[in-house]
């Protein structure tokens, strides 16, 4: 009988992989809402993996997608951030009570966006304009704004030429990316001001799975398909590692992958911010099983 891989392989789970801390904390106000018998609702998914929404949902903690779904109880503003229009009606809605679980990095992003509109400055966010972080940092950055996308340099001809230029990005962006846009922008304008709203834990995050990923044969990242930090993390772990495949849970492990676990003596686990260690250690296991 022929096994999947002639040799064990040695499986390594990424230093600083999992939750980060805005994810965490605002699953952990959630919970702790609902485990004090309040009718939890958040403001849009607060992470894209689907077995924490599993156990949300099964909790009695429901989503809503606008704010005018929620008609009382308590609402979770999710690590992303809303609008501002959004989060101002939310607010003034009677009989809400409203957690703010925005991270602390995107409110910084917010704040920068606001601070350099009411400067005079152009902002230009670097990002994907999807994203609900984006969303949200757009809408304090005035009427003078654009968005470009970090993968499709043609959307960066949307900067105008104009005297004062301000640069953000979306906090998951490789941050040379951010340089690369920034010296971009740096042709357009006379005065330009980059603020650096890259999120020290997708830094440290990244740096980690890199080091990893040049140390195996092949790199597994876990996490949801729709996750702008997971897709950005997959994109730089092949960038040193060909042999790196973006999975979105264990079963698609071993539905679709079995095969490329053969001949690999050394595999590489990392995961997205909204990737919960568990999942991890899930993904680490079933490779155990499968090349026993």
């Amino acid at each position: 009988m022929t096994t999947i891989a002639e040799v064990r392989p040695e499986v390594r789970i990424a230093e600083r992989a999992g939750f980060c801390y805005g994810v965490r904390l605002a699953i952990d106000k959630a919970k702790h809402a609902r485990e004090q018998g309040k009718e939890v609702t958040t403001l849009g998914q607060l992470v894209h993996n689907p077995g924490i929404k599993a156990d949300l949902s099964d909790r009695g903690i429901r989503t809503a997608d606008l704010a005018d779904e929620v008609e009382g109880g308590t609402l979770i503003i999710r690590a992303h951030g809303v609008p501002a229009g959004e989060f101002e009606k939310v607010r003034s809605q009677p009989g809400v009570e409203v957690i703010d679980a925005t991270c602390t990095w995107v409110l910084q992003s917010q704040k920068a966006a606001r601070e350099l509109a009411e400067a005079g400055y152009t902002v230009c966010i670097i990002g994907h304009e999807d994203h609900p972080e984006v969303k949200g940092v757009r809408s304090y950055a005035g009427e003078n704004h654009v968005v470009v996308d970090d993968m499709d340099r043609s959307t960066w001809e949307r900067v105008p030429r104009t005297k004062k230029l301000g640069v953000l990005s979306q906090s998951t962006i490789l941050p040379n990316k951010l340089e690369e846009f920034a010296s971009f922008c740096l042709r357009r304008c006379h005065d330009l001001r980059v603020v650096n709203t890259v999120c020290p834990v997708t830094l440290t995050r990244q740096a980690d799975s890199v080091v990893l990923a040049a140390d195996v044969d092949g790199m597994i990242v876990v996490g949801g398909k729709n996750s702008s930090n997971t897709k950005e993390l997959a994109v730089k772990c092949r960038s040193v590692c060909e042999q790196t495949i973006h999975i979105a849970d264990v079963d698609e492990l071993e539905s679709g992958y079995r095969d490329w676990l053969s001949g690999k003596e050394r595999i590489g686990i990392t995961g997205g911010t909204s990737t919960p260690e568990v999942d991890l250690e899930a993904v680490r296991d079933r490779i155990y099983t499968l090349t026993a």
